[in-house]
């Protein structure tokens, strides 16, 4: 099984990874499947206050615009793997 790829995005000193899409492995998941971007993502982080969702072992934000579920890939180095992020209001 091929090894999964990321692009990692560094932001006010946290390093953030996203994964690329399995299906489309030229364009991130967030993106292949919600039509979200990296600024979507990091806008949610920095301005939402994080839910650990014990069930799921990972945090969850959610704006009035988007939701967002990550993980800490190493709290110590301050790493973030984003695992979705996706739109919470109907867009038409």
């Amino acid at each position: 099984m091929p090894k999964s790829k990321y692009q990692s995005v560094e932001e006010q000193g946290i390093t953030f990874f996203f994964k690329y899409d399995k299906t489309v492995p030229s364009i991130l998941h967030i993106y292949a499947r919600h039509r979200t971007i990296i600024d979507d993502a990091l806008d949610v982080f920095f301005n939402t206050t994080p839910i650990w969702n014990e069930q799921y072992q990972r945090y969850e934000n959610l704006s009035e615009t988007h939701g967002l579920y990550w993980f800490w890939r190493s709290e110590q180095k301050k790493e973030v793997t984003i695992i979705t992020c996706f739109r919470t209001d109907p867009v038409f």
